[in-house]
């Protein structure tokens, strides 16, 4: 008597499930929910590396090895702190920012681009809440001071210190501190109001 593996989601029911749901599923080892995150998220994931890193493969790389790490359990995502998708990209620019520091060099500052040839063919309903979430993260960008919408960018749009947007800004380090703490608990208040990212 042969026994047959048996899928442990659907495809259809994977790709409509929640990022809680379908992280649950890539815990216990389910490589269609990883493909599913990886579907979803890698087109942002590619384009925020690529933005920092300026140079494709090395985005390439940073991309893979995100969606790897997570399916080696090497990072965790704690539910607890904030959205699986905010916790993807922080972890995409922690990548960046090593590679950088690693190679010392500064970050490479172009605007933010999805890469449309290599990402994945999205249902309309996908893509068009995608878009939304976009459009409500740079508007609420966009609401703060421009002294803290600066740090911030700097800070973690491209990939600099602290100490290095103090310098750049020429501002004492206490007060780009400052700065980026107060602007990020403003887009954490404006982002977390009814399910927004």
């Amino acid at each position: 008597m042969s026994e047959q593996a048996t899928p442990l989601m659907s495809t259809t029911t994977t790709t409509t499930s929640s990022d809680g749901d379908l992280l649950a599923r890539v815990n216990a080892g389910d490589p269609d929910s990883l493909e599913t995150l990886y579907d979803r998220y890698s087109p942002y994931v590619h384009g925020l590396a690529l933005r920092m890193l300026g140079a494709r493969e090395e985005a390439d790389e940073v991309t893979q090895d995100v969606f790897w790490l997570l399916w080696k359990h090497k990072i965790q995502y704690d539910p607890d702190r904030g959205r699986f998708s905010t916790w993807l990209f922080a972890v995409t620019r922690n990548r960046c920012v090593d590679r950088m520091r690693s190679e010392r060099r500064r970050p490479w500052t172009r605007p933010l681009e999805i890469d449309s040839d290599s990402a994945p063919e999205k249902s309309p309903e996908e893509d068009a809440f995608l878009s939304e979430r976009r459009r409500i993260v740079v508007e609420a960008l966009a609401e703060l001071p421009m002294e803290q919408q600066r740090a911030v960018e700097l800070c973690f749009f491209q990939g600099m210190t602290h100490r290095e947007v103090a310098s750049h800004l020429g501002e004492p380090l206490g007060t780009i501190k400052s700065r980026i703490r107060m602007g990020m608990a403003k887009l954490k208040q404006s982002l977390l109001a009814p399910e927004i990212i």
